[in-house]
């Protein structure tokens, strides 16, 4: 499939799960939120992890709020994404803007949007502004968002490429999870040689495991999916 080709495709899967999202009822959406936090919570490889990187969710993506605040009951660092610009003033550019990892101080609050810490970003995103970045390499696991995988492990994002930069870095060697609600999961997505494909899946209703996908450390099996 030629370049012009795939990015069509890319753009019909786009628009064929935001139509499949927008029909979402919000008692799905909370439930959906809460169940890929339960079968995060019985993975090894999660459970093992002392720093987990979780993006701070969109309305339309899975709400990653019980995630969090689930790690900090375990004691782990949560790192969050900000999206920064390569230079100063170029904000409204998306071309070059980097994926920086900084911490979630843990707090008792009620929502992502309630966090002292946290305000939206320059590109609408909720972020932690005057945080520091953390070294990269200290990421044991990356829950990654998506607007579409397949079973292969194929992910696809927005259109940005902020994640597949963030995750092509040689200094990140943390297992990759990308969660979603099923209806992101697609026979086939598009992708090219750029795009960063993930070792596993975790939706509300299932958790694929992708056997030629992984990045170390190896991400288990063994204490994983509930029935």
């Amino acid at each position: 499939m030629v370049h012009t080709d795939i990015g069509r495709a890319k753009a019909q899967a786009r628009r064929n799960v935001s139509v499949a999202l927008a029909n979402l009822t919000p008692v799905r959406r909370r439930s959906a939120g809460l169940a890929v936090a339960r079968r995060l919570a019985r993975l090894e490889a999660v459970r093992r992890a002392r720093t987990l990187m979780v993006f701070l969710s969109l309305p339309t993506e899975i709400d990653t709020w019980p995630i969090i605040r689930w790690a900090w009951t375990e004691g782990k660092r949560v790192a969050v994404p900000r999206v920064e610009p390569p230079i100063a003033g170029c904000e409204k550019d998306l071309a070059g803007h980097e994926i920086v990892p900084v911490v979630l101080e843990p707090a008792d609050v009620a929502g992502l949007a309630d966090h002292p810490a946290v305000r939206p970003g320059a590109l609408g995103i909720l972020e932690v502004p005057d945080a520091p970045a953390m070294p990269v390499a200290e990421i044991d696991i990356v829950l990654a968002p998506c607007q579409a995988l397949d079973r292969a492990g194929n992910r696809l994002g927005k259109g940005g490429g902020f994640y597949d930069r963030f995750l092509a870095r040689p200094d990140l060697r943390a297992g990759v999870i990308a969660v979603a609600f099923q209806e992101q999961v697609l026979d086939e997505v598009p992708a090219t040689g750029n795009d960063r494909r993930v070792a596993m899946i975790v939706t509300d209703a299932e958790t694929i495991f992708i056997s030629t996908a992984g990045s170390p450390p190896r991400l288990s099996k063994r204490g994983g999916d509930p029935p």
